[in-house]
This record gives structure tokens, C-alpha cells and sequence, in this order.
């Protein structure tokens, strides 16, 4: 399950280029309160891994680029997708989010024109999945360098696979685990995207198409936490192609 959160403005929304920060930030504030109830229900280390399964997609909406000025303008409506390991989390962001009428996105004061649940129906042991935002896998050598990989290299899928298994171990899923086979989509074409994070951190990551051969229930973890690293901070999230 996804929610689809439409936002609209009296006037055209100023952001940075880079953005992710300022997305992150405004769903994690418009939550707060909600994770009092996880805390008491599941205990503080399972809170603080639910943060990680948590994932969010790109501003979707008519827009201008102004990169002299590295600068994007957004002219509402816009909307973006939010999902969770944890359907309720989801259902409960939405019922904060209805009961504010005016909202902070970075300097901007936007108000909620709608949000609507997307349900994603898992069918058989395979499916193509198309970011929604970019994917990003990387391991970290000896000097505490960060290395990405990239769709030509083999690692990158199998760094992609054992990442899912650690999300599913955390859904509390244990079979079917390394039967996991992520690859290219038939008609999968790549493309990069570099994104500065918060203070000018480089984060490399890609967008296209990835075919994931799994259990339906590991595929349906996907769906909810992304794909590859740094989900919470709005990468790796995928959909079903073609709906």
C-alpha cells in the first residue's frame, strides 16, 4: 500500500535542485505524535528500524529547472507517494495530514488538496518494477569510502538482494529468502542520478527498471520499504510496471 499525497499552493513552490531533505523532513514532521504508539506496542529497536523501512518517491507535478540557480520551481498541484513496512503508519499519516489545514514544505505554505491509498496486488513469484525514485546500493572500503555500484556491474543486484533480505528479516519473513533473483527488466534502460543530500552529501543512485524473481511476500516488502539503501532519506522507491 502507498499513499498518493496531492498538495496544492497559492503560488509556485521555490525548492533547491536537490530536495530530498526537505521531502524527508516534511513527512517526518507531519507524523510526529504517531510513533508514541509503536514505541509502547513494539519497544524502541523496532522503532528505530522502522524509520529504515520507510520510503518516499520524487515530486511528481509541472515544474521549471533554473540551473544557473540550481533552483527548481513546482507550479500546484503536485503530489509524491509515501509507503511502510507498516500499513498503519500509513493510515495514520493520513489522518494527520487531513486534520491540518495549512502545511510548511521547506518555505513554502501548501495545503493537502487530497491523498489517496494505492493498492498493489502481488501476482505470482515475478514482477517488473519501476523507480519511483532512484535506487542506490554501496559498501564502504577500508578508508571509510563509499563506493556505489551501477546497474553493468553484478554486485550491484546481488548487494540489492541481501539488502532486501535484511528488510525482510526485519518483517519478521525467513523462508524463501535467498531464492531472491533482482536483474534488469527486459526493456530496462538506466539512467543516473547524482542528488546532494542535506549538506552537500553525494548520494549516486538510478533510475529504471529492475525484474525481481521472489516469494510474493518478499516482492510486496519491496513495494513498501524500496529497494537498495537509503529508503528513508527517498530512494529505492519502486512500483509495479505498467499500473
Amino acid at each position: 500500500m502507498k499513499l498518493k499525497v496531492t498538495l496544492s499552493a497559492e503560488n509556485p513552490i521555490f525548492l533547491p535542485l536537490h530536495y530530498n531533505y526537505i521531502l524527508q523532513s516534511f513527512i517526518y514532521r507531519n507524523m510526529e505524535g504517531i510513533y508514541s504508539t509503536f514505541l509502547h506496542n513494539y519497544g524502541f529497536p523496532y522503532r528505530k528500524r522502522l524509520f529504515k523501512l520507510l520510503t518516499f518517491s520524487k515530486l511528481y507535478g509541472r515544474k521549471r529547472v533554473i540551473k544557473g540557480a540550481k533552483r527548481i520551481i513546482f507550479f500546484p498541484p503536485v503530489h509524491f507517494y509515501v509507503s511502510c513496512i507498516l500499513e498503519e503508519i500509513l493510515s495514520s499519516h493520513a489522518k494527520v495530514l487531513l486534520k491540518k489545514e495549512k502545511l510548511k514544505l521547506g518555505r513554502n505554505e501548501v495545503s493537502l488538496e487530497g491523498v489517496e491509498v494505492i493498492t498493489e496486488k502481488v501476482e505470482g513469484d515475478r514482477a517488473v518494477l519501476k523507480t519511483l525514485s532512484p535506487v542506490t546500493i554501496h559498501s564502504t572500503d577500508e578508508n571509510k569510502k563509499t563506493i556505489y555500484y551501477n546497474p553493468e556491474q553484478e554486485k550491484f543486484y546481488r548487494l540489492l538482494e541481501e539488502n532486501l533480505r535484511k528488510k525482510c528479516r526485519i518483517a519478521g519473513i525467513r523462508e524463501g529468502l535467498e531464492d531472491i533473483e533482482i536483474s534488469p527488466a527486459e526493456d530496462a534502460f538506466f539512467k543516473k542520478a547524482v542528488v546532494l543530500y542535506k549538506n552537500n552529501f553525494v548520494i549516486e543512485g538510478w533510475k529504471g527498471k529492475f525484474l525481481i524473481k521472489a516469494d510474493p511476500k518478499i516482492i510486496e516488502i519491496a513495494l513498501k520499504a524500496g529497494l537498495g539503501d537509503r529508503n528513508s532519506q527517498g530512494f529505492g522507491m519502486v512500483a509495479i510496471d505498467g499500473r
